[in-house]
């Protein structure tokens, strides 16, 4: 192999690990393609768990085994800077990565792996069902996932404007914005609404929220490091066949 076949050897490895499918709209909300590795890799180990969580549904069918797909999902909840106006607010804040996983009976989950305080990545719920994955897949090239509460809304956010995932449906977002306004504008955080602890009410504050019968989250994995030692990986096997290249030369 020769030393320009090698160097590009490295270079499509890393660039294969940091080009996982995150579109080109999460990462200009500051989700890399790097944080959906690592935010897939906190889902590994948890087929017991899911094992589980299938058991004690309550359409359980008998002892069942667990795929957790490649997939992570980026999703977003309208955000309440942009309900409330705020210039340059987008329509949405990211929330969490929804990684799909199908029993053995067909029946279906989706883990919610969300970033701590710490940056770590751990898996904070898991919900019955594959919605965002459903969505997600009907996205186009380039768009975001939206999430709207109360009405259980999901959108497809790009180059301006909103598109219902459920229905042809198409605004903008000037007047996508002035909807929600007056949707949610009593009901943001601190508002009276809020404070009575109404049922439905918007908590932006806590975007991450089980959704059907939702399991408890399971313990987290430190997973801060993964990108990074595959990254390493890649770079060492190639620079040992570098080397053993070189020996040969030189022998």
């Amino acid at each position: 192999m020769s030393r320009r076949a090698l160097v590009l050897a490295v270079l499509t490895g890393a660039a294969l690990l940091m080009t996982a499918p995150v579109s080109g709209a999460a990462q200009a909300a500051g989700i890399s393609s790097a944080d959906a590795v690592a935010a897939h890799a906190a889902t590994e180990g948890l087929q017991d768990t899911l094992v589980r969580f299938f058991a004690q549904a309550p359409d359980a069918r008998g002892p069942v085994s667990v795929r957790i797909a490649p997939d992570a999902y980026p999703v977003y909840e309208l955000s309440p800077d942009f309900v409330v106006g705020k210039p340059g607010a987008a329509p949405g804040d990211f929330a969490y990565f929804a990684v799909p996983a199908q029993a053995s009976d067909g029946r279906t989950a989706t883990l919610w792996s969300v970033r701590g305080d710490d940056g770590v990545w751990q898996v904070g719920n898991i919900a019955s069902g594959d919605v965002e994955g459903a969505y997600a897949r009907k996205l186009p090239p380039d768009a975001q996932l939206l999430h709207e509460p109360q009405v259980d809304a999901w959108y497809a956010v790009r180059d301006g404007r909103l598109t219902s995932l459920s229905e042809p449906k198409t605004v903008t977002v000037a007047d996508y914005q002035r909807t929600v306004s007056q949707r949610y504008g009593d009901k943001l955080p601190g508002s009276a609404y809020a404070l009575d602890g109404e049922a439905g009410g918007y908590d932006a504050t806590s975007q991450v929220m089980p959704r059907g019968d939702g399991g408890p989250a399971p313990s987290g994995h430190d997973t801060g490091w993964v990108p990074l030692l595959i990254l390493v990986g890649v770079l060492a096997i190639s620079g040992a066949g570098y080397l053993l290249h070189l020996r040969r030369i030189s022998a």
